[in-house]
């Protein structure tokens, strides 16, 4: 039949409004957006509710049983008509070929401060390798790769097994669930025939699109493919940056709202790429402004203000990744929450007076330090030998160990001598805020551009 992709999604939808609906359906990419489509799918094969009620079968992927799925599509339903099966989450098309996109989508989650969905992918990593939690730590880097496909991450990953421990996953791994012979017996079963009126809606994170069952549906089903490029280019990001856009101004039309695009820029910097949190957020906005239509930037900053201390952090981190475009935007926000520009050069300064202390022990040689040093070997060899050459350690540094590995791996982007420079750099903007009567955000955008651009600090 077809794949779609987001922007086809109304394509698909006007389809079987008329009528022209197939006998299965995978959806897969960004969770979100999976669920919102298969939502509308659902109204769209099952318009009345009353018969949506007992004709809709809901099935969680992470407790499904295949098998089981598969005898519920070859009954015909008591009561005639159609009837649709949808599994969440499913994982009948997983492989070692989407372990890494799980597995990323796992350290987003944890980075992110949601341990519950980190908890979820690495429930699924393991069910592909038939691993255990105690494998994340113990397999050698050779079993890692034969299992998963993909090189063992070089960190510490004792954070893997807790999130698994504390949310209760990765106890047993059902690797089988979605196992060859499995997807051999769906695959003959759609060859073979099922009752027409049976239909099967799978939602996934991902899928291996070189399974046999995968082909078929591309010939003889439907495809959505809604995945979102997780990548660091600029049309990475202005993909994702697109995404957001629609379903905050979709979610506000809902309400008959609408946001001002200054508003908007600065609304998608402060949710990050969430989906889930970008919805709901919306809807916060929507009833706060309550008969008002327009949204504004006071608005926001009564709903979805960041602290002042959350949003210098995110500067200084934005400084010492050399993005200028984050680090201008991050200052620029900062400056419109009523930030005095001095406090925003005074917390710069003291972020690179850490990273001399940390570039002046990186350019030691004994111990030396080796650009790309894997956290285990930081922790575990360097830097007991760094602190054991250490009369006094230093009292700024993070006291973490992983803490201050990032450190040791950001400033691998500075010299010691170009961060002396940009200290006077610093210096010098202070002066002109003070006495020069140029526009406040004018000196600093200068400031940061012949930080990262013009090779002070590089």
């Amino acid at each position: 039949m077809a794949t779609y992709k987001r922007q086809q999604l109304p394509d698909l939808l006007g389809a079987i409004a008329k009528g022209d609906s197939t006998q299965v359906y995978l959806i897969f990419g960004e969770r979100y957006l999976c669920r919102q489509a298969s939502e509308q799918i659902l109204e769209g094969l099952l318009p009345d509710e009353k018969q949506r009620a007992g004709a809709l079968v809901l099935i969680d992927g992470d407790r499904e049983e295949p098998g089981k799925t598969l005898n519920q599509l070859r009954t015909y339903s008591m009561f005639g008509g159609r009837r649709v099966i949808r599994v969440m989450d499913s994982r009948l098309l997983h492989s070692k070929v989407v372990a890494k996109t799980l597995w990323e989508k796992a350290v987003k989650h944890y980075r992110d401060n949601d341990p519950a969905a980190a908890g979820r992918y690495l429930g699924q990593v393991l069910e592909i390798g038939g691993m255990t939690p105690a494998d994340l730590e113990e397999l050698p880097a050779a079993a890692w790769k034969n299992k998963l496909g993909f090189p063992r991450p070089q960190e510490n990953l004792s954070w893997a097994a807790e999130v698994l421990e504390k949310n209760g996953a990765g106890e047993e791994t059902t690797a089988a669930r979605g196992g060859g012979d499995i997807i051999e017996l769906y695959a003959r079963a759609f060859d073979e025939g099922l009752p027409s009126g049976n239909i099967l809606v799978l939602v996934a994170d991902a899928a291996d699109k070189r399974k046999k069952f995968y082909k078929y549906i591309a010939e003889h089903g439907s495809i959505v493919d809604l995945s979102v490029d997780s990548g660091t280019n600029k049309a990475a990001a202005e993909s994702r940056k697109e995404v957001l856009t629609e379903i905050v101004r979709r979610t506000l039309a809902e309400f008959n709202k609408k946001i001002e695009p200054r508003v908007l820029e600065t609304f998608l910097e402060r949710v990050g790429f969430h989906p889930v949190a970008a919805a709901l957020e919306s809807e916060k906005l929507a009833l706060y402004v309550e008969e008002r239509e327009r949204i504004t930037v006071e608005d926001l900053n009564q709903v979805i203000g960041r602290t002042r201390e959350e949003a210098v952090y995110e500067l200084s981190e934005a400084f010492s990744d050399r993005d200028l475009q984050k680090t201008l935007a991050i200052s620029g926000r900062l400056l419109e929450s009523g930030l005095h520009p001095l406090v925003i050069v005074a917390a710069l300064r003291n972020h690179l007076k850490k990273m001399l202390i940390v570039c002046s022990l990186r350019d030691l040689d004994n111990p030396s330090y080796a650009p790309g040093l894997s956290f285990p070997a930081f922790k575990g060899g360097y830097l007991d030998r760094l602190k054991q050459a250490q009369s006094e350690w230093p009292k700024d540094l993070p006291g973490h160990p992983y803490a201050l590995y990032m450190m040791f791996r950001k400033v691998e982007k500075f010299r010691t001598s170009s961060l002396v420079k940009a200290l006077s750099e610093l210096l010098e903007a202070e002066y002109r805020l003070k006495g020069s009567g140029l526009p406040e955000k004018t000196v600093l955008e200068n400031m940061f551009f012949r930080l990262l651009v013009q090779g002070r600090t590089g």
